[in-house]
C-alpha cells in the first residue's frame, strides 16, 4: 500500500500554489505535512482528496489514479478539512449514520459504534454536535474521516486550537490510525511532529524543500556544545583560542559554541578551563532543533 505523488501543480491567475510536487508514503507511515502560511499546504491536501483539480500532475493510491478512475480513487480517501464542516444540529450519532449512508456502508451500526470507541466519543455519542467542545467536535470530524477504513486519511490541521489534554489524546488517535493506513496531516506545532511522525514533508513558497525521516532531517545540522564557568569569561573570550571558533556568549558565565568535532571541543574546552584557571559547571552537548531546521529550510 503506498500513496505516490507525482509532478502535481496548481496556481490561480498569476498566483502559484503548488509547484512539481512529489513524494511517496507507504503504509503505516504517519507523515508530518510542514511549511508556512501560503506555502501550499491546503491546496495540496484538496488535491490529493480530490476537490481540486490539479493544474497538472498524478496522485496514485494502491495503484488507483485519481486521473483515471477517479471515483474509485476518492473511496480510499478520508479527508478532515481545517475547517471541519459538521452539521451542528445533528447528533453525533445521526450524523455518523448519514456518513455510513454516504459511503453505503453496510452495518452501518457496527461501524458507528467501532468508531465511536475509537475515538473515544462514547459519552458524547448521543449529544448534538453544537454541544461538544471544540476537542470533541475534532474527534466526529476524525470519525467521519475513517468510519470507511480508508487506505489513506489527510488531516488539515486537525489539532489547532486544542487545550493541552484534547492534544495529548488526538496525537494519540492519529498514531493509532497508521496501523491500518497512511496518515499525512499539516500542521504549524512542531512538537506535535515530533511527538507523532517519522518522517516529514516541508514546502516553501509552493515547492518541496524536504522530504525525510525527521532523524536524517537533522542529522546534517551543525551540533553545539553549551559551556557555563564559574567565572565571568567576558574577558577570556578575547584570547586567541577563540577567534577560530563559532561561538555565542550567553550571559557572562555561559557559552554556546557550535562544532562539527563534539570530542575534539570538549577536549580543547577543558585544556582552555585548566589552562587558565577556569572552573566549568556545566559541558552539555546542544543538538539542533525541528525548530532551527524549519527556519533555515522556509527562511
Amino acid at each position: 500500500m503506498s500513496l505516490i505523488v507525482t509532478g502535481l501543480s496548481k496556481q490561480y491567475e498569476s498566483q502559484i500554489a503548488v509547484t512539481n510536487l512529489s513524494f511517496t508514503i507507504q503504509k503505516g507511515s504517519v507523515v508530518g505535512f510542514l511549511g508556512p502560511n501560503g506555502a501550499g499546504k491546503s491546496t495540496t491536501l484538496k488535491m490529493i482528496a480530490g476537490f481540486l483539480q490539479p493544474d497538472a500532475g498524478e496522485v496514485i493510491l494502491n495503484g488507483i489514479s485519481n486521473q483515471a478512475n477517479p471515483i474509485a480513487f476518492k473511496k480510499l480517501i478520508g479527508y478532515l478539512p481545517e475547517s471541519n464542516p459538521l452539521y451542528d444540529e445533528m447528533y453525533v450519532k445521526e450524523y455518523l449514520n448519514f456518513i455510513c449512508d454516504v459511503h453505503k456502508i453496510s452495518n452501518p451500526s457496527i461501524s458507528i459504534q467501532d468508531v465511536i470507541v475509537q475515538t473515544g466519543l462514547t459519552l458524547m455519542q448521543h449529544k448534538k454536535i453544537g454541544d461538544l467542545s471544540k476537542g470533541y467536535k475534532q474527534r466526529v470530524g476524525i470519525a467521519a474521516a475513517i468510519i470507511h477504513k480508508p487506505a489513506l486519511i489527510l488531516l488539515d490541521e486537525p489539532t489547532s486550537g486544542l487545550d493541552p489534554n484534547q492534544l495529548i489524546e488526538i496525537r494519540s488517535l492519529i498514531q493509532s490510525l497508521s496501523k491500518d493506513a497512511i496518515v499525512l496531516f499539516s500542521t504549524h506545532i512542531l512538537q506535535e511532529v515530533s511527538a507523532i511522525c517519522s518522517s516529514v514533508i516541508v514546502i516553501h513558497q509552493s515547492k518541496k524543500v524536504a522530504d525525510t525521516l525527521i532523524a536524517d532531517l537533522l542529522k546534517p545540522a551543525q551540533p553545539a556544545v553549551k559551556v557555563i564557568f564559574e567565572e565571568d569569561i567576558t574577558a577570556f573570550i578575547k584570547k586567541p583560542f577563540f577567534d577560530t571558533l563559532h561561538f555565542q556568549q550567553i550571559d557572562k558565565h555561559a557559552l554556546v559554541i557550535k562544532t562539527n568535532e563534539l570530542a575534539t571541543l570538549k577536549k580543547n574546552i577543558l585544556g582552555f578551563a585548566l589552562d587558565n584557571g577556569l572552573n566549568i559547571q556545566a559541558l552539555q552537548t546542544q543538538e539542533a532543533s525541528l525548530e532551527e531546521i524549519f527556519k533555515l529550510l522556509t527562511h
